[in-house]
């Protein structure tokens, strides 16, 4: 912010009864001046509004995950992604030709340790997101219900702990969905049938105990389907007759 400058301008003398009255044509003159002070600092003083998010806000949400990552043994992000390299050639990441923003975020296989940050919620343009076959351990933050442009999500593989969040139910562009070999517990949330467009369920290797949601075989487009290797409990489901596009299902 520009700093404001103002003139050493003694102030208007205080009128008392000995004192000769200030001429009122100076008087005049001086308010006149004093308006067409202000206005002047009124439409030189900047304006605050929210700024559109950019590639930088992209930057920054991966910078925040670089932070966050406290073991890279291939010093993947460490050497590549820095402030000399543009975001879009960063390994792992891919930009849109036509906005230049992040829309995939691959760190497949990189023995990455840490947790994720909430800043990955604005990643608002991405639609693939891996961290397949690394240690990512903790939850994952509610900022992400964010992504809703997002089709390929996997964090399988990992050591991510806590509920599987409801809040992926809000992520209806959702194709596939792979949270398998992790360490989630609690129940299947009801929102996962809100997926209109889900093809693969893979929550397999998991803590999740409870029962199937049956909103979940109310997906037409649903391909596969495994929940195997956890502590399910109930009977299983009527699968729909609509359900032709369904090759794969496994609760064992």
């Amino acid at each position: 912010m520009p700093k404001l400058c103002v003139a050493n301008i003694s102030p208007v003398p205080l009128l008392v009864a000995s004192q000769t009255p200030f001429p009122v044509s100076h008087l005049m003159a001086n308010t006149s001046f004093l308006l067409a002070l202000l206005m002047v600092f009124h439409f030189s003083m900047p304006t605050f509004s929210k700024k559109p998010s950019t590639i930088l806000t992209d930057q920054s949400a991966l910078f925040a995950l670089k932070d966050h990552v406290i073991h890279d043994p291939e010093n993947v992000l460490t050497t590549n992604w820095s402030v000399s390299t543009p975001v879009c050639n960063w390994i792992g990441v891919g930009c849109g030709s036509k906005h230049k923003r992040v829309t995939a975020l691959d760190l497949t296989g990189l023995g990455l340790v840490g947790t994720l940050p909430p800043h990955l919620g604005n990643l608002s343009f991405i639609s693939l997101f891996y961290l397949t076959d690394n240690s990512f351990h903790g939850g994952l933050p509610v900022q992400l219900s964010n992504l809703h442009r997002l089709k390929y999500l996997s964090l399988a593989n990992n050591s991510l702990s806590g509920e599987i969040p409801s809040w992926l139910g809000s992520l209806t562009e959702l194709r596939r969905l792979y949270l398998y070999n992790n360490k989630f517990n609690n129940s299947i949330p009801l929102s996962l049938g809100y997926l209109p467009k889900l093809e693969m369920l893979s929550l397999f290797g998991n803590q999740i105990s409870g029962s199937i949601p049956s909103s979940i075989f109310n997906i037409s487009s649903l391909q596969a389907i495994d929940l195997s290797n956890n502590m399910l409990l109930g009977s299983i489901p009527s699968i729909s007759r609509a359900l032709l596009s369904l090759e794969l299902v496994d609760f064992t």
